[in-house]
């Protein structure tokens, strides 16, 4: 990890690309515990919150399912270990390459498969299609995993994801979300602050979800509160809202992971594109804002540092200093 906090220094747009991916990870893993728990209250009664061991006792008389048994703390979700395997995708082919995401995505997540742990409705619909070999073979539902994914596209310096959404969600939602998603990251990774990237995720969007978006950025509640209205389920409608108040209101990396949590119900869904901008933000500002111990405690965080390094490094090789 000695390399992590050296390349904070020079904060370039590599080293906040690199930030952003480790920083998915960590949220996500930092979520897992009350992961599907949609009992605010309850969320808010228990200590602590982030990289919590998922405990079914937790769950208990309240709404919410508690799928992650078995999982110990500092492991990643199931959107965290797909979110990996579309890095290491693009890393391999020095793009994006549907094929080989595919043979990656069934050679964990399938039969027999490294995955171990809970797989939901998208994952065994992408499966299926890749199975039936179907063209695109994007799962075709409305869920958040349509955009969690988008933080290795957004790393790798890939600006055109159409054929990155056909492959993994193939949905009109997260198409139509994917520009406020992709200009998001884009900005923190240019430097911006989690607001101005909020800002410019909105104004990358159009129709209905620029309003929803805007909605969430102009909130003065607490995000809590305000996903109690927006809704704190898995649909895209849902959850995208809730990520943009979060970037726009949370301070800091710590502040916005717990304001995830605090949310309630998907949130490692949310997770990664919330730790990806406010990963890259506190490079920005000439820090790594991931807590130390969160950084030890998160599972294989040395080979995942490694892989944001790769991922990052086939961005430009001549980025001027911000």
């Amino acid at each position: 990890m000695n390399s992590l906090a050296r390349s904070v220094a020079s904060g370039t747009r590599r080293e906040r690309a690199a930030y952003a991916l480790f920083g998915a990870y960590a949220a996500d893993a930092a979520a897992l515990g009350l992961h599907w728990l949609y009992d605010a209250d309850r969320v808010a009664s228990l200590s602590p919150l982030a990289f919590r061991t998922p405990d079914a006792a937790d769950f208990e008389g309240c709404k919410g399912v508690f799928v992650h048994g078995g999982k110990r703390a500092g492991e990643v979700s199931h959107y965290g270990a797909q979110l990996r395997v579309a890095a290491q995708s693009i890393i391999a082919r020095r793009g994006f390459d549907a094929q080989d995401h595919a043979a990656r995505f069934v050679a964990a997540f399938g039969p027999c498969g490294a995955w171990r742990g809970y797989a939901d409705r998208p994952t065994k619909m992408l499966l299926a299609n890749i199975e039936r070999g179907g063209e695109p073979a994007g799962a075709e539902d409305d869920q958040i995993p349509g955009l969690s994914r988008l933080v290795a596209p957004a790393v790798a310096g890939i600006q055109d994801v159409d054929a990155f959404l056909a492959a993994t969600a193939n949905h009109p939602d997260a198409r139509a979300f994917a520009p406020a998603v992709m200009a998001a990251l884009g900005a923190a990774i240019d430097g911006a602050t989690p607001r101005e990237a909020a800002e410019a995720g909105a104004a990358a969007a159009s129709g209905a979800e620029r309003e929803a978006l805007r909605a969430a950025i102009l909130d003065g509640g607490d995000a809590a509160a305000f996903a109690g209205v927006a809704g704190r389920a898995c649909p895209i409608r849902q959850s995208a809202p809730v990520i943009f108040h979060i970037l726009a209101h949370a301070g800091g990396y710590r502040g916005a992971v717990e304001a995830n949590i605090r949310a309630a119900g998907d949130s490692c869904g949310r997770a990664t594109i919330v730790g990806a901008v406010f990963a890259a933000a506190g490079v920005a500002g000439g820090s790594s804002e991931i807590p130390l111990d969160w950084m030890l405690r998160l599972d294989d965080g040395a080979d995942l540092w490694a892989e944001s390094l790769a991922l990052a490094a086939l961005r430009s090789r001549q980025e001027p200093r911000p």
